[in-house]
């Protein structure tokens, strides 16, 4: 039940960036060396996609179930909510046991910056520039480099320039066509998921506790991936015609037409049910 004096309907806006450099840089990638950089940095490259107008759509409507109470994603006949396990299965990156990453104000490692992006660190220092009072790195510089890099045949370069680009302007975005210091720090440790469930959690109760809207700080296209994979992929489900709204679509669902097991945990156990209360 919606709580009294709350808005029953609330706006959302999403981080949409130019994804026109990172598909150029993502080009010089040749076929023989796209498997090179999916053992490295996981399935990340799928993320680099615009959001349509239906994907929009999907993800306003989502975030109008979000219980701020109970956290999650509350439905008529199931409760939904990002796993850390669903993310590492989407993106094929395994979580590592570290402390989660917090922001700090320390200045940046040039040493260990210089060692992930493949620069001197001479080219660290002189091109950390500084963007909504944050250090980091203007794309243009990487992408310069990227080329740079495919020119010489260092593949292993042009995969962590490419990989820390989209670090920065799909999975932690911040600012236009900028990677900040704080995606570079992640990037670096190459532990991301607990990250990317926080920035959920934290950004989508933070402008829903008091339903007041505005822009959702977290990767989009990774929410939209984790959601849409919930969905049945066929029945009436899929047979309804583009003018039903998506509050339509999901209030006719119930538990049992949920895809609870995606491809990547099929045979693995989950739990289904918590002594009398199903479909947790």
């Amino acid at each position: 039940m919606r709580r009294p004096g709350l808005k029953d309907d609330v706006a959302y806006s999403f981080f949409d960036p130019d994804i026109s450099v990172l598909k150029d840089m993502i080009a010089l990638i040749t076929p023989d060396h796209v498997g090179l950089f999916r053992a490295v940095y996981g399935g990340i490259l799928k993320m680099v996609f615009r959001l349509m107008d239906r994907d929009r759509s999907a993800i306003h409507t989502l975030l109008q179930f979000y219980d701020p109470e109970l956290r999650c994603f509350v439905f008529p006949d199931y409760v939904l909510g990002p796993m850390l396990e669903d993310y590492a299965d989407i993106l094929n990156i395994q979580i590592r046991d570290q402390v989660p990453f917090r922001v700090t104000k320390e200045e940046p490692d040039i040493g260990g910056i210089s060692r992930a992006f493949y620069l001197s660190p001479e080219e660290v220092k002189s091109n950390l520039k500084e963007k909504g009072k944050l250090p980091g790195f203007h794309l243009s510089f990487l992408e310069a480099k990227a080329k740079e890099q495919s020119e010489l045949g260092n593949w292993e370069a042009v995969c962590a320039l490419v990989a820390a680009s989209i670090y920065g302007i799909i999975l932690f975005p911040n600012q236009k066509n900028f990677v900040d210091i704080n995606a570079i720090r992640l990037f670096i440790r190459r532990n991301p998921i607990p990250t990317l469930i926080g920035d959920v959690y934290y950004s989508v109760h933070n402008r829903n506790e008091k339903r007041r809207g505005g822009l959702i700080r977290c990767c989009t296209q990774l929410l939209v991936k984790w959601f849409m994979g919930y969905l049945p992929s066929k029945g009436a489900f899929v047979l309804l015609g583009q003018n039903v709204t998506w509050a339509t679509k999901l209030m006719g669902l119930r538990a049992k037409d949920i895809d609870w097991t995606h491809s990547s945990g099929v045979g693995q156990d989950f739990i289904c049910s918590c002594r009398g209360f199903p479909n947790v």
